[in-house]
């Protein structure tokens, strides 16, 4: 048969219409990628390891974090300052720092000295006559006196006199005594009271002590004092 023109243009459009549904039918079934496949498994695995991190975290304890020790320096203390209460000014009033409580203290006056001076009283201030230590023969007579001051308000009148209170010996010989109105001794005045005395006839080392009193034998005032040594 031969093949006319038109004829070859109805094979060609059933060829074409052929291809067009074998394709179609080729497109009809999905193709599986691989490659999609191992990607949605593996956020799947993903997701459920999420869910479970999850779940373990909410059913954990819930930890409270200890706070740290914190320390404190010991504490400093500051000497509170001391006043006295004797070398400040007359007039001076002296104030305590601010916030220092400072007591308050009363003074109690104690016996102290007597401001006032006493009627009978005396001062030794110097030896006359033979020296403490002299050197004497056994029985030899000496002088011995003392400057003494009448430091008292009252005056050593008529009946004053030396009395012998102390020593391993006397000396004898004779004693002091105001006789005379001539011999009174008004208070500041520097008398001197000289007794004439004799060695011991042994010897030895000798010490005596004499005291003034009153014209009323009340002692009163400063000792005196004679030392010497007899030898042969």
């Amino acid at each position: 048969m031969k093949l006319t023109p038109t004829l070859w243009l109805a094979l060609a459009l059933t060829a074409m219409l052929l291809s067009a549904c074998g394709a179609s039918d080729v497109a009809s079934t999905p193709t599986v990628d691989g490659t999609l496949v191992y990607t949605q498994a593996a956020q799947t695995v993903a997701a459920q390891f999420t869910q479970t991190s999850d779940a373990l975290t909410i059913a954990a304890p819930t930890q409270t974090n200890t706070p740290e020790p914190t320390f404190t320096t010991a504490p400093t203390f500051t000497p509170i300052t001391t006043f006295s209460i004797f070398t400040q000014q007359a007039g001076a009033t002296q104030q305590p720092p601010p916030g220092i409580f400072t007591p308050t203290f009363s003074i109690i006056p104690g016996p102290g000295t007597p401001t006032v001076a006493l009627c009978n009283d005396s001062a030794y201030v110097m030896d006359v006559g033979t020296p403490d230590g002299t050197k004497l023969k056994p029985g030899q007579a000496f002088a011995k006196g003392w400057l003494i001051q009448n430091t008292g308000t009252c005056s050593w009148a008529i009946g004053y006199h030396l009395v012998h209170v102390g020593g391993n010996t006397n000396f004898g010989g004779d004693t002091f005594v105001i006789r005379f109105p001539a011999d009174v001794v008004a208070p500041g005045v520097i008398a001197e009271i000289s007794v004439h005395l004799v060695a011991p006839n042994k010897p030895g080392t000798y010490e005596a002590r004499y005291q003034l009193y009153t014209n009323q034998d009340i002692p009163f005032g400063t000792g005196m004092t004679v030392a010497i040594v007899v030898e042969k």
